[in-house]
């Protein structure tokens, strides 16, 4: 059966309103369950997590899906509290359409507000389900004027006498068909909904499946069907902890085995709840998830699709945690950062002086939830410091920067230019290459490492609502790695926000405060106190209501100040956040103390290289010693390319450092004197394959300085020292690693191996010499990664290097382990 429309909705509400009873009950009438769940029961579809089963609310975004009169409906349950309002909002950018829920008991409370101001802006067709009507005291007449008031008045009740004169009413054309000849075309009324000229109303009662066949046969009537492209597009509007990322696909098809952003899909998965079958094709229209593509992130447009805006909704307090006494921070950095790829909004961040990690939260709620979570995937309880507000930073004018990264064996330059934009526009990347033989997979890593999360000049801060316009770089063929352009990209980035003037952006609120009327006027004192901009609404004899907005810094405590003036009647609702320029930022700048030139962890100046090493110019020289300089011809930008040569004495040190002579060797003069032109050319990178230690075990015992003595006292302390070592080096440098350990004399050995994660323990069999499995793995392993070989025994030198591996001497691993090792430790990455 050919479907007539594929329909992506979502269920949106203030929290208790039965977003998922709703979604039980459709799956129920669909006859995709026989039986509905329910919340209290904990025993509803989509409610798996163990949390929101225990607090009885959504906290994750799910999905599910069910055919209902050959359409086939995709559905997401969003959550309703208001700590996790950004997992609801990230929803919206996939929605066709939205069904707004409304509490009969309540009636539209300030987060539906917030909620329709969020489908407002990404312009979503709304239909709105007042549930709980088996339960309410309030009139269905009622009901329907709180919607009009506080909504809109184009909401319009779909079961009432009367509904066609209030369609015709909608626009201009309705109404002339109207009169003219008594009817409203189908094709009309879908249109104006799509475009948000009115909103059907419909009542019932989700727990005993009243109203809801008459919703998503008004759903599937209504809504304009979608005509989608045949080019590829799709949209990443999440990622779970599995790092499973789901798209919804709005143009052409997906198989597996494709290459999606330089990346194999492993699965394509369509999800029920919390199980899923695998297809072997997503076309248009689809919802699905996506294994094998770790560097998609939530926001992210593929294909033809661009990146989403920057959210309305965000956390504007940032808070550290609390470590349990002997717990350092790296032991929990990797979960935090898997927690925060699932959650962007945590705005996750570690501090190299206080060596404490941040991250950005918005609420109690939300709080105790991650403090649960990092306790089940750490063992590990964490606190949380008082609250204090997150800054953001834009600049006041374009500005050019470079950013230029030349340390020895490493070269890239990137050049940018920034444009400030509108508030709420976010970060907008753009490609302007100038360079024409600059190749696509260069300009592409590039255009990755400009995503990067960029810290402001004044406070430290991220930054926002600035254009980066992509416009030159070099590389060069055998020393530029993608890493080469990240470091670039980002010190030109930072190169461009130290040259001009910065603002800084602190949140305002949009707040309602509900106060006894006999307090009014004092609340009215603290917030001209607290320079807040208000305004008095709908009030009686008994209550009064307050609307304004105010800096979130100077309201941080103010719930408690309203507990006290009202007696512990007041309530005090924060609404949407926005960011504006802060009118106290000299003086906030000099008490936060950020030194931008002194962070090494984002540096505006840039590394250079001279006679064999590099070194450090500040950011204010650096346009005076850049490779790519720009000319004005024709008013359009060119650049000319500076050709650096050395004489023959810089040429021949150079080759033999990087050859690993010895000082005896140095002394030896060459036959001929080389001339070299190291000259700069753009050329296109080749994959490199992942990198591969092999180690013999022994060997280092005896060799190294640190292990030696303690091997003659406790051999077994010293090879568990070494596989210490050795097992901090490979994971901070992410590559494979062997440790081979001689068990040829040991008639009792057989051969084991062991695993540390991506180290690999192997002792070898009696009669089998640690060279000679070596040797062995060494042709074995070739073809598939670059090898390099710690050992210092030179009898199998020879074989290892003929089969195309790099030899490392003992003493030479034991300095590079050591040197990472503290590298990692005082750096943490």
């Amino acid at each position: 059966m050919e479907l007539k429309k594929k329909i992506t909705i979502g269920i949106l509400a203030h929290v208790d309103a039965g977003k998922t009873t709703c979604i039980e009950s459709m799956l129920y009438k669909s006859h995709t369950i026989k039986k509905a769940g329910r919340v209290d029961h904990r025993d509803s579809a989509l409610d798996y997590d163990g949390q929101e089963r225990e607090r009885k609310i959504t906290i994750y975004a799910k999905q599910t899906r069910f055919a209902w009169k050959e359409n086939e409906i995709f559905v997401i349950d969003t959550p309703g509290h208001i700590d996790f309002s950004t997992e609801m909002e990230r929803s919206l950018q996939v929605l066709d359409a939205a069904i707004l829920l409304i509490n009969a008991q309540d009636g539209v409370q300030s987060h539906t507000e917030t909620i329709w101001n969020c489908l407002q802006r990404y312009k979503i067709p709304t239909w709105v389900f007042v549930n709980k009507m088996d339960i309410s005291f309030q009139s269905r007449q009622d009901l329907m004027a709180d919607l009009e008031r506080r909504l809109s008045a184009n909401c319009i009740d779909m079961e009432e006498e009367g509904r066609e004169e209030k369609l015709a009413m909608v626009n201009d054309e309705l109404l002339t068909h109207y009169t003219e000849d008594g009817t409203l075309p189908l094709s009309l009324l879908q249109e104006a909904l799509c475009r948000r000229e009115w909103f059907p109303v419909y009542f019932g009662s989700a727990l005993k499946h009243e109203g809801i066949e008459a919703l998503l046969d008004s759903i599937t009537t209504y809504t304009l069907e979608t005509s989608y492209p045949k080019e590829f597009g799709a949209r990443v509007f999440k990622i779970n902890e599995e790092g499973i990322a789901f798209i919804k696909m709005t143009g052409g098809t997906l198989s597996p085995k494709e290459v999606v952003e330089g990346e194999k899909i492993d699965q394509i998965r369509a999800y029920q709840g919390e199980k899923y079958t695998l297809v072997q094709q997503a076309s248009a229209g689809d919802i699905v998830g996506l294994k094998g593509a770790p560097s998609l992130r939530i926001g992210q447009g593929l294909g033809f699709e661009n990146d989403q805006k920057e959210s309305l909704l965000n956390a504007c307090l940032e808070y550290e945690l609390l470590l349990p006494e002997g717990v350092d921070a790296v032991t929990i950095w990797p979960f935090c950062e898997k927690l925060a790829k699932s959650d962007p909004g945590l705005e996750l961040a570690y501090h190299e002086r206080s060596k404490t990690i941040s991250l950005s939260l918005m609420g109690e709620v939300q709080k105790e939830v991650l403090q649960r979570r990092i306790e089940e995937g750490t063992g590990i309880r964490v606190g949380f410091t008082q609250g204090k507000v997150l800054f953001k930073e834009t600049i006041a004018s374009q500005s050019y920067g470079v950013g230029h990264f030349e340390p020895l064996r490493h070269y890239a330059e990137v050049h940018v230019v920034l444009d400030p934009l509108p508030a709420g526009s976010g970060i907008q990347i753009v490609n302007e290459n100038k360079i024409e033989n600059l190749s696509l997979g260069w300009q592409q890593q590039i255009l990755n490492a400009l995503r990067y999360a960029h810290k402001g000049v004044l406070t430290g801060a991220p930054v926002t609502d600035i254009k980066i316009r992509f416009i030159a770089a070099k590389g060069n063929l055998k020393h530029t790695s993608a890493q080469d352009f990240a470091q670039a990209a980002r010190r030109a980035v930072r190169h461009a926000l130290r040259k001009t003037k910065s603002v800084l952006l602190e949140p305002y609120a949009d707040f309602e405060i509900r106060t006894p009327t006999t307090s009014l006027s004092r609340v009215l004192y603290e917030l001209d106190q607290n320079k807040a901009e208000f305004a008095i609404g709908d009030s009686d004899e008994e209550m009064s209501v307050i609307t304004g907005k105010g800096a979130v810094r100077l309201f941080m405590n103010f719930q408690s100040s309203l507990y006290a003036i009202s007696k512990g009647r007041g309530r005090f609702t924060m609404r949407s956040i926005a960011y504006a320029p802060s009118p106290e930022q000299e003086s906030l700048v000099e008490q936060a103390g950020y030194d931008p030139d002194a962070d090494l962890r984002h540096p505006t100046g840039s590394v250079f290289c001279a006679q064999g090493s590099g070194y450090f110019v500040p950011w204010d020289e650096v346009e005076e010693h850049m490779h790519l300089h720009p000319l004005e011809t024709h008013n359009e930008t060119t650049y000319r390319s500076v050709r650096f040569k050395v004489g023959d004495e810089e040429a021949r040190r150079v080759f033999e450092m990087q050859s690993g002579r010895n000082q005896k060797e140095k002394q030896v003069q060459p036959k001929k004197k080389v001339k070299a032109d190291l000259s700069f050319e753009e050329v296109k990178i080749e994959p490199r394959k992942p990198t591969c230690l092999i180690v013999d075990g022994y060997n280092m015992i005896y060799s190294w300085a640190s292990l030696k003595e303690l091997a003659r006292v406790d051999y077994d302390s010293a090879r568990e020292r070494l596989l210490d070592a050795i097992s901090n080096y490979q994971g901070y440098k992410d590559i494979e690693a062997y440790v081979v350990f001689d068990a040829y004399r040991r008639k009792e050995s057989v051969g084991r191996n062991a695993h540390r994660g991506k180290m690999n323990i192997v002792f070898t069999k009696y009669g089998q010499t640690a060279d000679a499995y070596i040797e062995k793995l060494v042709h074995d392993l070739k073809k598939k990664y670059t090898l390099i070989v710690a050992t210092s025994d030179g009898l199998i030198q020879n074989s290892i290097l003929a089969q195309g591996a790099t030899r490392l001497s003992a003493r030479e691993l034991e300095s590079r382990v050591m040197r990472t090792n503290q590298i990692a430790f005082e750096h943490l990455k």
